[in-house]
């Protein structure tokens, strides 16, 4: 049976998008924690890579009077500890391939907009390691992370977004979201 080479892509797990950040998720420290948890126990990716949005002048992505759909106060604001991976991630970040930021100087949502830094983008990493298949974990559930997965799954890449290790901003629309994936062909699992 052909072994399928897949990586698991955790988004924006940091502190800025967690409990006190500055646009904190409900739920952010926790699934940090369970994401760690997840891939200590887990060894079957052959490549793991994180986003960070990494703010430095993205222009009226920030605003002091945000919409909250187009607009947002400043967060994840280039080397700045809110910018950071969350510190439950530290244990982990020897099993960590590739690190991509995104968003420098304008609105990025879907880590497929970053580059790490040899200025590769997500894309390049994945075809360079022949990843086939991409799992995908992380904040929120309802933004970064459903733009990550609709563009991984139109890149073709079988992709699946594991909702246990993500939080949304608004859990009342999560299988809204969920559908809105689906129909992008993102298999969302809630198990």
């Amino acid at each position: 049976m052909t072994r399928f080479r897949r990586a698991l892509v955790i988004v924006d797990v940091q502190p800025t998008f967690c409990e006190g950040g500055s646009l904190e998720v409900h739920g952010g420290h926790a699934v940090a924690k369970e994401i760690s948890d997840f891939v200590t126990e887990n060894y079957e990716y052959d490549c793991i890579i994180t986003t960070q949005d990494w703010h430095i002048d993205p222009g009226p992505h920030f605003s002091d009077q945000p919409d909250y759909v187009d607009s947002w106060p400043d967060h994840g604001v280039a080397g700045t500890k809110e910018a950071d991976l969350h510190p439950e991630l530290a244990c982990i970040t020897q099993r960590i391939n590739y690190s991509v930021k995104k968003g420098m100087f304008k609105a990025a949502y879907s880590g497929f907009e970053g580059f790490d830094d040899e200025d590769q983008s997500l894309k390049q990493i994945l075809e360079k390691e022949s990843i086939e298949c991409v799992d995908i974990v992380g904040l929120a559930f309802d933004y970064c992370v459903k733009a990550t997965a609709i563009d991984s799954a139109q890149l073709g890449f079988d992709t699946r977004v594991l909702a246990k290790l993500s939080a949304s901003v608004s859990p009342e629309l999560m299988k809204d979201v969920s559908n809105e994936m689906e129909a992008h062909g993102v298999e969302v699992v809630y198990e």
